[in-house]
């Protein structure tokens, strides 16, 4: 699963760095959610680093980062756990620049410069229809593959992200991650990630 290869290249990663001994804080916040997500606003604070990730499931927790390693991340709320952790540590490990969503005022922008980047090009989309992006209903026929954030609390829709990853890997299509929940995934796995805005 894509979620188990990001938190093992994080724990990779950061070997020898004292890390795993981190504490990570989860909380419900109201700050806004990326278009390309679904759910609720949640932060996750790392040595410092406020990330956040949409969630069906928000939570207040307290826990040690090394506790993410080796979990079986088969509940949404152990999904989103690990998505706010990857974009926390990303973050704290200055991977990624980027940790949490939009103003919603960038929200049309966003959306026209990605039809823009897709216009003419044979599009599968794991996650829901994006407006103005005309899709191919077989990813086999897919040159580009959009993955959008709230698809990794799908099951059907996790064994459809490793297909395309690999044939990513394969050099057979190109992948594109949408949105905030996957800044942490794309920073570990160097998978490109679609956030022109985010914070």
């Amino acid at each position: 699963m894509i979620l188990l290869e990001a938190v093992e290249a994080l724990k990779k990663t950061s070997s020898g760095m004292g890390t795993e001994d981190g504490d990570l804080i989860f909380q419900k916040l109201d700050g806004p959610v990326c278009q390309f997500c679904k759910g609720e606003c949640m932060g996750a604070e790392f040595g410092g680093c406020v990330a956040e990730a949409a969630t069906p499931e928000p939570f207040t927790a307290r826990m040690r980062l090394e506790n993410l390693y080796d979990a079986p991340l088969k509940s949404q709320k152990t999904r989103a756990a690990a998505l706010g952790a990857l974009n926390a540590a990303a973050g704290f490990l200055m991977l990624s620049r980027k940790t949490g969503a939009c103003n919603t005022v960038y929200f049309e922008d966003c959306l026209s410069e990605l039809q823009a980047f897709c216009k003419g090009r044979a599009v599968y989309i794991i996650g829901d229809d994006i407006r103005g992006v005309p899709q191919t209903l077989d990813a086999d026929e897919a040159e580009l593959v959009l993955i959008q954030g709230e698809a990794f609390f799908d099951d059907v829709l996790l064994s459809e992200i490793e297909e395309a990853v690999s044939s990513a890997k394969a050099g057979d299509k190109e992948v594109l991650l949408v949105g905030e929940n996957c800044h942490g995934i794309g920073a570990l796995l160097h998978l490109d990630v679609w956030c022109p805005y985010g914070r």
